[in-house]
């Protein structure tokens, strides 16, 4: 399941460089009212969904994996003495404060450079603010990346073996 949640979420920060790529030939051809330009505008809409879809399912299935896994963990060692099971407690919710924030700003990242791009086409925004906005929304998802990537390993050995894990 950790393997699958970082490759959604690889796929997303992929799916964000390929449509802000896009968005930047795009931008080039926007000051022509031609059936090109507008062909781009929906190609670069059709490829923004599932960019963003990924990205709210990876950020969020990531935010209830370890809600998730710490119950089970939780309920693992409630019959172990004290001091180990403290120990314990205090990785899970270092491991939860290591991924929640980057995984709710990347999610909210996503929906935010979606619904500026909305904006900036209906003319509302200047572009500059959707470009910044995807700009962003990349750099979140490369940090939630590398914060889950140090975390779901750890969870991984934590889970395999809590009483060793916690006695290290």
């Amino acid at each position: 399941m950790a393997l699958a949640l970082l490759l959604t979420t690889a796929l997303a920060i992929a799916g964000f460089l390929a449509t802000s790529a896009q968005g930047f030939l795009l931008a080039a051809r926007l000051t022509e009212a031609s059936p090109v330009a507008r062909g781009l505008v929906g190609q670069h809409v059709l490829w923004a969904i599932p960019a963003v879809l990924l990205s709210l399912f990876s950020q969020s299935m990531v935010i209830f994996y370890f809600i998730g896994t710490g119950r089970l963990v939780k309920d693992e060692i409630a019959g172990y003495p004290e001091p180990e099971r403290n120990s314990i407690l205090a990785v899970l919710r270092r491991l939860k404060r290591q991924t929640s924030p980057p995984a709710t700003f990347s999610l909210l990242s996503a929906v935010g450079v979606f619904v500026l791009g909305g904006a900036v086409h209906t003319r509302a925004l200047p572009s500059w603010t959707h470009l910044a906005a995807s700009v962003a929304a990349v750099l979140l998802h490369v940090w939630a990346f590398g914060a889950e990537w140090r975390a779901f390993a750890e969870n991984n050995r934590l889970m395999d073996e809590p009483m060793r894990y916690a006695r290290r």
